[in-house]
C-alpha cells in the first residue's frame, strides 16, 4: 500500500498506521500518566535522529524556516515554566509533529509516494470504524452529557471528529487532484470511507469539526467547483431536519450569558463559557507577552485567574490563547510561520494542479479555524497524521526531474 514509507522504515510505518487504533491499549499502560504512548513518541523522535545521523546531518534548511522558530520558543518556554516535568513531557508531544513532517522529506520522491501517504492515513480508519459498530451495538459506554457521542478508538469524540475531517478530506483529494492520481480500487474504497465517515462525524456531535468539514467543501466550491456550495446549503438544509443535530447548532446561540452570570450558578453554554476564560486570561498573557509562562501552564495557572469552587483546572481551548499565555506572542508567530510556508507552498500547486490544492488549502485553513476553538495542538494521534500528510504535501515535488537534478538540496 504504502511501498515506499514501507521500505524505508517497516517500524515507522506500523507505528504511524495503528496510532489511530492504539489509545485504548496506551491507556491502560499508563502510571503516573506515562505508559507506552510515551515510548512511542521517543521511538518517533529518536527515529528521525537516527535518520539525520545516516544522512550524516545533511539538512534542507526548510526544517529550520518552517518550524525554527516554533521549537527553539518551545524549549525555552519548558526552561521558564514554574513546572518543568509537566512543560518538558508535553512539548515532546510536538517534537513528534515537527518529526514526523521532517521525516517525509526522505521517502516522498514522486507523487506517487504521496498519493501513498493519502492512502496510510485512509486505510488507517478501518480499524477506528470497528470500534464504531461495537459502540452502535453497545452504546451505553458512549453516552455522555449530551447524550450519545462516537469515540471509536479515540480517547475524546473531538480527537475522532478531527481525525475524520481529515479522512474527509484526503478520500475528496483522491478524487479530484488532477496530478496527484489514484488507481480506481483506491477511489472505490474511498468513497465508502468517505461516506462512512461523514456519518460518524455527524454522532461525534462535535460542531468546531462539522464547522471545520463545511470550511474545506466552502473553499473548494468557492475556488474550484461552485456547485459544491448549492450542495452544502441543501445537504445543510436536510441535516437541520435532524433533532440531535438542530439542538447542538442551536445550542451555541441559546445561551449568551455574560462572566457575572457565574455568581449565580447560571448555567453557560460551551463556547459564551471559552470566551470567558479567555478574557480573565488576558491579564496573564500581557505579563509575559513574549516568551510566555512555559509551555502547557495555562491550566497550572487557571485557578488563580480564573478561581472556581472546585478545585478543576481547565487548558484554554483555543491554540492561539494556549500558546500565547505558554509560549508568548513570538511563539503564536512561529506557529503561523509554519502555515505560511504552507500556503506558499500551495501557491505553487495551484497552477498545475487548482482542484487538488483546494481541498489541501480549505483543510488547513479548517485546522487554523478550529485553532479558535479547540486544543488542536493537544491532539497527538490526530496531529501524527495532519502534519504527516502537511510534510509529504510540503516535499511533494513540483517537477519530479527538477527534484532528482537538484541534489545538492536534496542531499542524496
Amino acid at each position: 500500500m504504502v511501498n515506499s514509507f514501507y521500505i524505508f522504515s517497516p517500524l515507522l510505518f506500523y507505528v504511524v498506521f495503528l496510532r489511530a487504533s492504539l489509545d485504548p491499549v496506551l491507556n491502560l499502560t499508563k502510571i503516573a500518566g506515562i505508559g507506552m504512548g510515551a515510548v512511542l513518541n521517543l521511538v518517533v523522535v529518536c527515529f528521525f535522529i537516527v535518520v539525520c545521523f545516516i544522512k550524516k546531518f545533511e539538512l534542507p534548511k526548510s526544517f529550520f524556516k518552517v518550524w525554527g522558530v516554533f521549537v527553539v520558543v518551545g524549549l525555552v518556554s519548558i526552561l521558564i515554566s514554574p513546572d518543568k516535568l509537566t512543560s518538558a513531557r508535553s512539548f515532546f508531544s510536538v517534537l513528534t509533529y515537527f518529526a514526523i513532517f521532517c521525516l517525509t522529506y526522505y521517502f516522498v520522491k514522486t507523487k506517487n509516494d504521496f498519493s501513498n501517504i493519502v492512502k496510510l492515513v485512509v486505510y488507517s480508519s478501518v480499524i477506528p470504524f470497528c470500534f464504531v459498530f461495537k459502540e452502535f451495538i453497545f452504546p451505553e459506554a458512549s453516552i455522555t452529557k449530551d447524550g450519545f457521542r462516537l469515540f471509536a478508538s479515540f480517547s475524546h469524540p473531538n480527537i475522532f471528529a478531527f481525525y475524520l475531517v481529515l479522512v474527509i478530506s484526503m478520500c475528496f483529494y483522491s478524487f479530484k487532484s488532477k496530478v496527484v492520481l489514484f488507481d480506481y480500487r483506491f477511489i472505490y474504497h474511498a468513497k465508502l470511507i468517505l461516506s462512512f465517515s461523514i456519518l460518524c462525524l455527524l454522532f461525534t456531535k462535535t460542531r468546531s469539526a462539522w464547522a471545520a468539514l463545511i470550511f474545506v467543501f466552502v473553499v473548494f466550491g468557492v475556488l474550484s467547483d461552485r456547485k459544491y456550495l448549492l450542495y452544502l446549503i441543501i445537504l445543510g438544509m436536510a441535516a437541520m431536519l435532524i433533532p440531535s443535530i438542530q439542538d447542538r447548532v442551536l445550542d451555541i446561540f441559546n445561551n449568551q450569558s455574560t462572566v457575572d452570570d457565574l455568581e449565580y450558578g447560571e448555567s453557560l453554554n460551551s463556547l459564551v463559557w471559552r470566551k470567558i476564560v479567555w478574557a480573565a486570561a488576558w491579564d496573564y498573557i500581557i505579563e509575559k507577552p513574549l516568551l510566555g509562562h512555559g509551555y502547557d501552564t495555562f491550566s497550572y495557572y487557571f485557578l488563580e485567574f480564573f478561581p472556581l469552587e472546585g478545585n478543576t483546572k481547565f487548558d484554554a481551548h483555543n491554540a492561539y490563547v494556549q500558546i500565547a499565555f505558554d509560549m508568548g506572542f513570538i511563539g503564536v508567530i512561529g506557529f503561523l510561520i509554519i502555515f505560511a510556508f504552507m500556503f506558499v507552498k500551495m501557491a505553487h500547486f495551484y497552477r498545475i494542479d487548482s482542484p487538488g490544492t483546494s481541498v489541501i488549502l480549505g483543510l488547513v485553513l479548517s485546522y487554523l479555524l478550529v485553532c479558535y476553538s479547540d486544543n488542536m495542538c493537544f491532539y497527538l494521534s490526530y496531529n501524527w497524521y495532519f502534519w504527516l500528510i502537511m510534510g509529504a504535501y510540503f516535499y511533494m515535488p513540483l517537477d519530479e526531474e527538477q527534484k532528482y537534478s537538484e541534489k545538492n538540496e536534496r542531499n542524496f
